[in-house]
């Protein structure tokens, strides 16, 4: 009995421990909570201020504040239910249940990341969602989840979830940079949120998630397959009907192609000035700061002009809806104009480059190596390597053509050849210095026509092609001039950067070509602005059809480029082509750019010789020497490295002249080079006179010479336009024809005598 009243005085005071304990960690949990709690203010005004916009400057001081950044607010009773079931559905299912926070989902989404060791799970409620969007950054820490939370609690009790969701549909980001989903309806859909179909629900409440992935406008079957989970969601929540449901799973989806306003510039801007300050677009607008740009309005009005009066034709000629940028930089990088009547921006647009490739590919690595020069003969013939036998555009062969033509006209079997002299792996070092990366896969001979398992960022084109009019010097491409805080403290401040990564003849030596190519070239549309232009024009293709024209042109002050395809069917009419509509396009904007003043051409670099060279040779043995023939038609011209010119050679200049005799005259003989021209003499009593001029003529030649037998001696002689001469060669007529008629006499009496025995 007293055993066991001691035992249970033993665990009373045990379990009085244990509760002492367990208040105390209550108590310790309930003061952090409190302190915490405590700790983060709720900003109301930030919260409540939808409204705040960032400004972007063009250079000339003209604001051009994006509409999408100022946001148009939708009250929530003016939207169709189906509107912000769709987001609720798909986004938080407990939302008018819970207080800021859902705790089932915190427990779920904290046990799948730990079992995948990663923070890929989010448990984040709508609440939640227009904190971090509104006052948070987008770090993904510990203490600003529970910094989130806490205010989220906090906002739970000052609005009401009516309140709270209106908020958070006018604050979230759906990507384009279209905040709220007023100017989102109007981005994708040329409509008023409150005038949305279910379908068109489903797919704004589907881009949230990711915009980069799920916006219809850069992943659009991503997008559809995600419109159709959310119209899934909302069925199995009971927000739509089955038959509801199935006309959303029947229903592609329909974007707008109407733009009221241009902001691709702003756009690409904002985007740059996100990158410089390594915040996200929301920070950029939510602190106000404001952007200077390089942009040129009256440029930038012209541009946009030229590009939609080209399209438009095309659209109308074709029935189709296009894609097309168009962007002018000055040498330095600096963007000056900069137009995108496509989904796409310039910064993830990333296609295949086709032919405009070529020249950084392959053409000036064989130049940096010596292995051609612009005088340089390739066969265009056909070709196999293992299967693969590439065709030129035209499915012609064109037989020995200068590497200066085959660049200039865009010849596939020249490039092809030319690669597969080099080496792969040289192209592949030639395009990293240009900052483009090849996929393991693109090490294949298919990369002489531009073609690349992941394409190339259009950026990194153009600024390729920079480098090319810089002579080798990169720029950095900028929108951007500079970022003011919302105080006018400037936080950042262009500075040019450039680097040398190219020698400046060999460069010299691409854009010399690529003149070519704008007046007798892909590109002769340029030819009639009579400037010094350089161009390239590329067509992608998939096997069945074309799917991207490019036209790059460029001088020694701007560069081009301008591009069309049709991303929504991934095919282009087959009328269309890179040397009409993208070079058309150009040739304005070239024409508008120099209305008053001529860009000086490139400058030839000190390692650059113009020099001529012996086109028979080249023609008949395909090598680059140094003329053998004073005659201009036989020679031509071009420019070198002077550590690869056209080599010498020595000619063999003796002329070997014969002379016959016989009784009709003198035959004069001896080898012509069609290259030459030759001069044959007859020399009586020391007065030389020309009996015979030969030009144009090969092989063996022989001159008769009729007026001899009166002369007792006559020298012949050969001399070349060289004034190569022969020896000289002494005829003596009469006396040969002295010997001629008494060998004649001897042989009738001869003749005679045995006629006249036999007779006898």
């Amino acid at each position: 009995m007293l055993m066991e009243k001691l035992k249970h005085k033993k665990n009373m005071k045990v379990f009085l421990i244990i509760a002492i304990i367990i208040c105390f960690l209550f108590l310790i949990l309930a003061i952090s909570a409190s302190i915490i709690y405590n700790k983060y203010d709720l900003d109301i005004n930030k919260l409540t201020n939808l409204n705040n916009g960032v400004k972007v400057y063009s250079s000339s001081g003209i604001d051009n504040t994006l509409y999408n950044t100022n946001r148009s607010i939708v009250e929530i009773e003016n939207l169709p239910k189906y509107v912000t079931e769709a987001f609720i559905d798909i986004e938080d299912k407990r939302f008018y249940s819970h207080n800021g926070y859902d705790l089932k989902r915190i427990i779920k989404a904290s046990l799948v990341n730990f079992m995948n060791q990663s923070k890929s799970q989010g448990a984040s409620t709508i609440s939640q969602q227009l904190i971090k969007n509104a006052l948070l950054s987008n770090e993904k820490t510990f203490s600003r989840k529970i910094q989130e939370i806490v205010l989220s609690i906090k906002m739970e009790k000052k609005f009401s979830k009516d309140e709270i969701l209106e908020m958070y549909l006018n604050t979230i980001y759906f990507g384009s940079n279209a905040y709220g989903i007023e100017n989102a309806s109007k981005v994708y859909f040329n409509k008023c949120a409150k005038d949305l179909t279910i379908n068109e629900a489903c797919c704004l409440a589907g881009i949230i998630k990711s915009p980069l992935r799920y916006s219809p406008k850069l992943n659009y079957n991503n997008s559809l397959k995600r419109k159709n989970f959310v119209a899934k969601t909302m069925y199995q929540a009971g927000s739509i009907s089955k038959d509801e449901y199935d006309e959303v799973l029947a229903s592609p989806i329909k974007l707008s192609t109407y733009n009221e306003l241009d902001h691709s510039y702003e756009e690409e801007a904002i985007f740059e000035a996100c990158r410089l300050l390594n915040i996200n677009e929301r920070e950029l607008i939510n602190n106000g700061y404001q952007i200077v740009t390089f942009k040129d309005d009256d440029l930038q009005k012209e541009v946009i002009k030229i590009n939609n009066s080209q399209i438009k034709i095309c659209e109308e000629e074709t029935n189709s809806n296009l894609d097309s940028l168009s962007i002018v930089v000055d040498n330095s990088g600096k963007v000056l104009s900069y137009f995108a009547n496509s989904n796409y921006s310039l910064h993830n647009l990333r296609r295949q480059p086709a032919s405009t490739l070529k020249p950084i590919s392959v053409y000036l690595p064989c130049i940096i190596h010596n292995i051609l020069t612009p005088a340089t003969y390739i066969l265009d013939e056909e070709i196999d390597y293992n299967g693969f036998s590439p065709k030129n555009a035209d499915k012609t062969f064109h037989g020995y053509v200068t590497t200066r033509y085959a660049l200039s006209h865009s010849l596939n079997i020249p490039s092809v050849k030319a690669l597969e002299y080099l080496g792969l792996n040289k192209s592949k070092e030639c395009l990293a210095d240009f900052g483009i990366v090849l996929d393991k896969s693109d090490l294949n001979l298919n990369l002489a026509l531009g073609s690349m398992k992941n394409g190339v960022y259009i950026s990194d084109l153009l600024s390729a092609y920079i480098t090319l009019a810089n002579l080798g010097q990169y720029h950095e491409l900028s929108f951007v001039d500079k970022i003011l805080d919302k105080n006018g403290n400037v936080v950042y401040k262009h500075t040019e950067y450039s680097e040398n990564i190219f020698d400046e003849g060999d460069c010299f030596l691409i854009n010399n070509i690529l003149k070519d190519s704008a007046t007798s070239g892909t590109s002769k549309r340029l030819s009639s602005l009579n400037l010094p232009v350089a161009s390239k024009t590329g067509t992608a293709y998939n096997g069945e059809n074309n799917t991207d024209l490019y036209n790059i042109a460029y001088t020694s002050e701007h560069t081009l480029l301008t591009w069309i395809a049709d991303l929504h069917h991934n095919y282009l009419p087959n009328n269309l082509l890179s040397s009409v509509e993208p070079t058309e396009i150009n040739k304005n904007i070239l024409k508008y750019i120099y209305s008053d003043i001529k860009p000086t051409d490139f400058k030839q670099p000190k390692n650059i010789e113009y020099l001529p060279y012996d086109i028979l040779e080249a023609k008949e043995n395909h090598r680059i020497v140094s003329p053998s023939s004073s005659l201009d038609r036989y020679i031509a011209y071009d420019y070198f490295k002077t550590n690869n010119k056209p080599i010498e050679i020595k000619i063999n200049n003796n002329l070997d002249l014969t002379v016959e005799l016989d009784k009709m005259g003198a035959t004069a003989s001896f080898t012509a080079k069609k290259n030459k021209e030759y001069k044959l003499y007859k020399k009586i009593e020391n007065t030389s006179e020309l009996i015979a001029t030969i030009n144009e003529q090969s092989g063996k030649i022989k001159i008769i010479d009729n007026n001899i037998f009166k002369f007792n001696e006559i020298t012949y002689y050969l001399v070349d336009e060289q004034s190569n001469k022969s020896d000289e060669i002494i005829i003596k007529p009469k006396e040969y024809l002295m010997n001629l008629l008494n060998n004649e006499i001897t042989q009738n009496k001869r003749k005679w005598y045995v006629r006249s025995s036999f007779n006898h």
